[in-house]
């Protein structure tokens, strides 16, 4: 009866690892996400699309909501950046020209519920 638990034991490890192994390289491949810009403190409260696309630069770069880092609202909800891209987000802002509808097209991967932004770009 031993021999038998160990050996239903070391079959359900093996037989979990390889998924498991395969749901970690999942979450590192690169993806590209398509919505709208916004600091952390505002887009956190983003219900939808229209909200997302009236939230205006002026508020982005405002301190103290430029001190809560940045994100995308995509695909109905709100991800945050990573540290290294919210300085990304933030050089973004400065230099675009046009005050509403901050549609960006973002590439990078998902770590922990954060994204790690490798670029940023205006999706119009």
């Amino acid at each position: 009866m031993l021999k038998l638990t160990i050996s239903l034991a070391l079959l359900i490890l093996f037989v979990t690892t390889p998924a498991n192994a395969q749901d970690t390289k999942k979450e590192k491949k690169q993806t590209t996400l398509v919505g709208y810009l916004s600091d952390c403190m505002c887009g956190e409260s983003l219900e939808n699309a229209k909200m997302a696309a009236d939230h205006p630069k002026e508020c982005c770069l405002v301190e103290m909501c430029a001190k809560s880092g940045y994100g995308i609202y995509s695909n109905g909800k709100f991800i945050k950046f990573d540290p290294k891209g919210n300085e990304k987000a933030k050089a973004f802002l400065t230099t675009l020209k046009k005050e509403k509808d901050l549609k960006v097209r973002v590439r990078g991967k998902m770590e922990n519920n954060v994204f790690m932004l490798a670029s940023i770009e205006d999706a119009k």
